[in-house]
């Protein structure tokens, strides 16, 4: 059987092995490669001689032209098996480093270099002639593609100094922002955190300063910038600025939040509260849960263009005192003032410290608290298994009205984290509001749902689910304080 015929058999077995094989089982495909590369450099030899230098018979030209076909198939699939060879020994490191650009160059090398081994060793063309002739070639193409071998080298720099890699997340001059999800020859590219996709190019990227968030460490370091009223004494402001940074989920406990003064602004002080997230993914969710939480123990100052106080600003917060307390808490709005003010007289003072146990799980309790400043740590006990932290409890939070509307008892132990005050208002003193204003149930009864939805979310998510209907929580309250409705004869 005429050995050429064996070579063709042999390349056609090796593709139809490479294309049966995974892509994940390296190994394999990498033996099989080698075996069918050992049997073709027998074949070759056997044909031509060393494919360094073939020896062909120039009396019989079919015979030749087809011997130097198969000669450069010899060199193209060589050169194929040497860069599976090389991408087999980077994914075996550890740990493994994707790195595109390097190697779409050295196999781009690879095959020119196979390219000039057939026209040199193949068919015996000159390649000092053939160099002279490329460099001529190479200088009319870096004129026309300066933009893109700018951007090439560019990536070469980047890829060999590593200033990111994938998966980092950067942060460029100009507010580009994200995670790195592919580099390669022409640009980098970028998934910001509006799921979008930003292309920057190399050359561009390689002029930028390159903050990136993941190097050492994944650990983000945000701040949200405050101007409070100067009403508000410093060492007041400062304690209930950290406060509601520790209350927020999306922010680390270690290393704890922190708040800072910065700077006089006439009647106002400027704060900054330092905070850290896993990612900088979450550094959005972060400031968004620190203002929310901020939203309920402080409120802008008054309008400026409303008052005439030229000194008032639309970015200026005021932490209300104890005395304006009903006045910004949304159950209580309805209110009138002579309401608020009677309301006002019954409230209880408690002040607390670190490490003293407010309310265990399973208890009820006939008052609503406020927490007026302050850290609590809510824990709770999911059926026979450990104390579980369910949330944090910061200035402007609430608790007790489950227990107080319901009758249910408490779903959390709570256990003061700092020193702190609440303000209580017992059953008592609410009943006569609830029974001369029914309309105040429906508020209490959405209150009390979201609140036991996300207790039943944290139980299923634990152990089990629960299932909580707004109807049947609605009538234990009517239930609980004896009040007879217009509509329920």
């Amino acid at each position: 059987m005429d050995l050429s015929l064996v070579f063709c058999l042999t390349i056609a077995a090796d593709a139809a092995i490479s294309r049966v094989l995974p892509v994940q089982k390296r190994v394999t495909r990498l033996a099989c490669t080698s075996t069918f590369f050992a049997a073709r450099a027998a074949l070759i030899i056997a044909l031509v001689g060393s494919p360094l230098r073939p020896v062909f018979r120039p009396q019989d030209l079919p015979r030749e032209f087809w011997l130097q076909v198969l000669t450069c198939c010899w060199w193209g699939l060589a050169a194929r098996d040497l860069i599976r060879l090389l991408a087999l020994v980077a994914a075996t490191r550890k740990p493994a480093v994707e790195n595109r650009l390097l190697a779409d160059i050295t196999a781009g090398g690879i095959y020119v270099c196979s390219a000039l081994a057939m026209m040199g060793f193949v068919f015996g063309l000159s390649l000092q002639g053939l160099m002279a002739t490329s460099g001529i070639v190479a200088i009319v193409l870096g004129l026309a593609l300066q933009s893109t071998l700018g951007d090439l080298f560019s990536g070469l720099s980047l890829s060999i100094e590593k200033p990111y890699r994938v998966g980092d997340e950067i942060l460029l001059d100009g507010g580009a922002e994200g995670e790195v999800v592919e580099m390669n020859w022409r640009s980098t590219h970028l998934k910001n955190g509006a799921n979008d996709i930003v292309i920057i190019p190399n050359s561009a990227i390689a002029r930028m300063r390159i903050q990136n968030h993941s190097a050492p460490s994944r650990l983000y370091n945000g701040k949200l910038s405050i101007t409070v009223d100067g009403a508000n004494e410093p060492e007041l402001a400062l304690e209930i600025l950290k406060q509601a940074a520790m209350a927020c989920p999306a922010i680390l406990e270690q290393p704890a939040p922190s708040c800072t003064a910065t700077e006089f602004k006439g009647d106002r002080i400027c704060y900054e509260i330092h905070f850290s997230t896993p990612t900088i993914k979450l550094a959005g969710e972060a400031r968004s849960q620190l203002i929310t939480q901020l939203y309920k123990r402080a409120r802008p100052t008054a309008d400026p263009r409303k008052t005439g106080d030229r000194k008032a600003a639309d970015d200026t917060l005021f932490l209300f005192p104890e005395s304006e307390l009903l006045d910004h808490i949304s159950f209580f709005e309805p209110l009138t003032e002579q309401e608020k003010t009677n309301l006002n007289r019954k409230i209880i003072r408690r002040q607390f410290q670190g490490d003293e146990q407010l309310l265990k799980q399973g208890a009820t309790v006939d008052s609503v608290q406020f927490v007026f400043s302050g850290i609590i740590q809510v824990t709770r006990q999911v059926q026979d298994g450990p104390a579980l932290n369910l949330r944090r409890l910061g200035p402007g939070d609430v608790f007790g009205e489950i227990s107080l509307l319901t009758g249910m008892p408490e779903s959390g132990t709570l256990t003061a984290l700092t020193s702190g005050l609440l303000l209580g208002l017992h059953a008592e003193d609410l009943k006569p509001i609830l029974e001369s204003r029914p309309e105040l149930m429906e508020l209490l009864s959405d209150s009390v749902i979201r609140q036991q939805q996300f207790v039943a979310m944290f139980d299923k998510s634990a152990v089990q689910s629960g299932v909580i209907e707004q109807p049947d929580l609605l009538s234990r309250i009517r239930k609980f304080f004896r009040l007879e409705l217009d509509g329920d004869q």
